[in-house]
C-alpha cells in the first residue's frame, strides 16, 4: 500500500513538472487575442505593463563643474517611487505587441529590445544616461551594469518575447526598446 502511494505522488509530481514547463513556454495562439502593448506573463495570462515617459532631467553632481577634468552626471527622472505593476517572479517573461505599422521601423526589432535598472529614490525613480568621473572616463549612454542580460525571441512580426537570462533584483524596471531611456513600460521586482 505505502509502495502505491509513493509511486501515486511521484506521478503527481513530474506531471507537476512537465506541466510547469509548458506553461512558460510562448506560443502564438497565447499571444493572437492581445491587443497593441507591452505585457508581462502572469499564472492567469497576460498583463499589461503602463507606459512611463521621464518626467524631467538635470545634472547630478553639479559641483564637480568647478573643479577642472571632473564631470557631472546627467540623469532622467521619473515620476513615482515604484511603478503601479509588481511582479513576484525574478525572471518574468515579457510580450511585445505591436502595431502593424510599426513593425517595420528600424529601432523597433527584437534586438533593440532592453531591459533599464531605475535608482529609487524616496518620490521618484531616476536613470543616470551618463557615467565617468572625468573627462578621460566620462561616457554617454547607460552603463552595462543597468541592463541585465536578456533573450528575445521573435514569435512573429511585431510580436516579441523578452525573459532576463539571470533573476533580476528587487529594484525598480523599465523594458524598453529606447536605448536613450526617455520613455517604456515600468514595473518592479518584489
Amino acid at each position: 500500500m505505502m509502495i502505491r502511494q509513493a509511486l501515486i505522488c511521484m506521478v503527481a509530481l513530474m506531471s507537476a513538472c512537465l506541466n510547469s514547463g509548458t506553461q512558460n513556454a510562448v506560443t502564438p495562439e497565447d499571444v493572437k487575442s492581445l491587443a497593441d502593448g507591452f505585457y508581462f506573463r502572469t499564472n492567469h495570462g497576460w498583463q499589461k505593463l503602463e507606459v512611463i515617459s521621464m518626467a524631467g532631467g538635470g545634472l547630478k553632481h553639479a559641483g564637480k563643474m568647478l573643479v577642472p577634468g571632473l564631470t557631472p552626471q546627467y540623469v532622467w527622472t521619473f515620476r513615482g517611487a515604484e511603478s503601479p505593476v509588481q511582479i513576484e517572479d525574478k525572471r518574468p517573461t515579457f510580450c511585445v505587441v505591436e502595431s502593424p505599422v510599426l513593425a517595420g521601423i528600424a529601432g523597433r526589432t527584437d534586438r533593440d529590445l532592453l531591459i533599464i535598472r531605475f535608482d529609487k529614490k524616496k518620490d521618484h525613480r531616476e536613470l543616470q544616461t551618463t557615467n565617468g568621473g572625468n573627462m578621460f572616463t566620462f561616457k554617454s549612454g547607460i552603463s552595462k551594469d543597468r541592463m541585465p542580460d536578456i533573450t528575445t525571441k521573435t514569435i512573429s512580426d511585431g510580436i516579441f518575447t523578452i525573459t532576463p537570462n539571470e533573476d533580476l533584483k528587487p529594484d525598480e524596471y523599465m523594458v524598453t526598446f529606447s536605448a536613450l531611456g526617455t520613455s517604456g513600460y515600468d514595473f518592479g521586482i518584489k
